[in-house]
């Protein structure tokens, strides 16, 4: 007992100390100093995939290649894991790791840096454990996105008694599942642990409690697999008679223990091995009036207004450029012809930019014999129909309307009696349209037929944290992950929501007004956003590339 307070005092306080000044000596010592360590590999050094603890064993290049960079969380080292490539030890030379019986216990440990997979992004992703879902020899193992239980993202850890799946179910569900979902492009620390009863789940040095399903009760121990059960398995499991379930991405530490740590030793952990922190916002523009409505054109360009400036601007190879047009340019898109099509408030039209000439035209005035009502935001879908929001003065009254230029030159309302209807988007199949219903705070989600012109089913689908004063939910875009990302006007924030409808995630910005944004397609730009208090036109930093319908 004195010498874990001890070890956990020292992690907390001179440990960490001293991290910054030899952080490869004291890093190692302190893992190593555990107790129960079973292995550890930091993927640094002479012998990368050699551990250090109590069993050397060396983890063996399955398929593809395995790039070492010398960057990461441990000791400066990773290993970078693609998909159809994975490590792993054989069973008959990794006795040590057949943790298994009524009374066993387990905790993994793993530093990873998420990659967005380019073939199945949906797909669990495993980090490491003994799991062979073929021969129904499961025993134990960190997931990621496991989706189960309308979760997705979080850290997952299974444990199975009795190998095969759960009872009356076609899976093993027997799973603990956190609630903060594992981002993409940054270094997370990620854990399970079990200890004989539950199952428990951490991200970043945190317990991360989710309703009903972390922590996961689950006495019946761990599956025995014999001698021909699982293989050791780093980065994939064997599952549907293949290799399967990859991850992708970085990882910079695997640690294993016949114990389950404490939530006050996975956070002495945590704190001393700081993840690091890079910037990931950067400005592209400053000085806008007012900016709004960004769009990539197919050179790679990028566009958006200024609707204090009455003008549409475009940044290329670092230079900006603006084009005046007059009124209030706000909603932007680029048409399959090449032209710019934009909403103008003041002027109560959708108009037309040809980058081109240089030449504007205005193409649509009134709706239903009336004039339109301050058009917002537009959108094309898959059919080369316009869907465009008209909020008009519809702060206090629910008076906006949502309409539709078709393709065909006919214009109509499809959706009226919102409270200020602004940014909207098309799912990636195109069967849905969500639209941002600005002074409720809400979004909606409905059927889209691009045929028919019409929106059915359209029910309210999430809530997003607006200001107590004017704002809300403005543009949005969706990324490859399958989340909505939304400029939430008057809170500072991309707030994230996920397939489920809930916030899943948020951005931080420089300045409080965030008017849009939009995915590079070729994603070298990342996320684009655009903020009017501090007239900046931003880049955060992702490997995820845009929807395009």
């Amino acid at each position: 007992m004195k010498r874990r307070i001890f070890l956990k005092n020292t992690a907390l306080t001179g440990s960490y100390f001293m991290l910054k000044n030899t952080p490869v000596l004291v890093q190692k010592s302190y893992l190593e100093s555990i107790p129960n360590l079973l292995c550890l590999w930091d993927f640094a050094g002479d012998t990368p995939f050699q551990a250090k603890g109590k069993y050397p064993y060396i983890l063996k290049k399955a398929a593809g290649e395995l790039p070492l960079t010398k960057e990461g969380v441990l000791a400066n080292g990773s290993v970078t894991i693609a998909e159809n490539a994975y490590l792993y030890i054989p069973r008959n030379e990794c006795s040590g790791l057949n943790i298994r019986g009524p009374q066993a216990q387990v905790t993994l440990l793993a530093w990873v840096r998420r990659r967005l997979k380019s073939t199945t992004p949906q797909e669990c992703e495993a980090i490491a454990g003994m799991w062979n879902e073929t021969q129904r020899k499961r025993q134990y193992c960190l997931f990621l996105n496991i989706r189960l239980h309308g979760s997705s993202d979080q850290v997952c850890g299974h444990i199975s008694g009795i190998g095969g799946p759960t009872v009356g179910e076609k899976w093993c569900v027997d799973v603990s599942i956190g609630q903060t979902p594992v981002l993409y492009d940054e270094w997370t620390f990620v854990a399970m642990t079990y200890d004989g009863s539950q199952i428990r789940s951490y991200h970043n040095g945190r317990f991360d409690a989710h309703e009903d399903r972390n922590p996961y009760h689950y006495p019946q121990g761990i599956f025995d697999g014999g001698e021909d059960g699982s293989d050791f398995t780093v980065g994939a499991v064997h599952r549907l008679g293949e290799i399967g379930n990859d991850f992708c991405g970085q990882l910079s530490g695997l640690a294993i223990f016949d114990r389950a740590l404490s939530d006050q030793e996975i956070a002495a952990i945590h704190q001393a091995y700081p993840l690091p922190q890079p910037e990931r916002l950067q400005v592209l523009a400053s000085g806008l009036a007012f900016p709004e409505g960004p769009v990539f054109a197919k050179d790679g360009s990028l566009w958006g207004v200024e609707l204090q400036g009455q003008g549409l601007v475009q940044l290329q190879n670092g230079q900006l450029k603006r084009y005046h047009v007059g009124g209030k340019p706000n909603g932007l898109a680029f048409h399959k012809n090449g032209e710019l099509w934009f909403c103008d408030a003041e002027k109560n039209a959708i108009r037309v930019f040809n980058p081109a000439t240089k030449t504007t035209k205005t193409l649509l005035e009134t709706i239903e014999g009336m004039p339109l009502n301050a058009p917002n935001d537009l959108a094309f879908d898959s059919a080369g129909n316009l869907v465009f929001t008209c909020p008009g003065n519809s702060r206090q009254e629910p008076t906006g309307y949502v309409a539709l230029l078709s393709s065909d030159g006919i214009a109509r309302k499809i959706a009226e009696g919102l409270y200020f209807p602004n940014g909207l988007a098309f799912s990636a199949d195109g069967k849905q349209l969500f639209v941002a219903e600005t002074y409720r705070h809400r979004l909606w989600k409905g059927d889209w037929d691009h045929t028919r012109h019409q929106w059915t089913h359209a029910n309210v689908w999430a809530e997003v944290e607006g200001p107590s004063g004017p704002g809300g939910p403005d543009g949005m875009a969706f990324g490859e992950d399958g989340n909505l990302y939304v400029a939430v006007y008057g809170t500072g924030k991309i707030q994230v929501i996920n397939k489920l409808g809930k916030i899943c995630h948020t951005i931080s910005l420089p300045g409080s007004n965030p008017t849009n944004c939009a995915f590079d397609p070729d994603g070298k730009l990342g996320l684009i956003i655009t903020e009017a208090q501090n007239g900046q036109l931003l880049s955060y930093r992702t490997s995820l590339k845009g929807i395009i319908n």
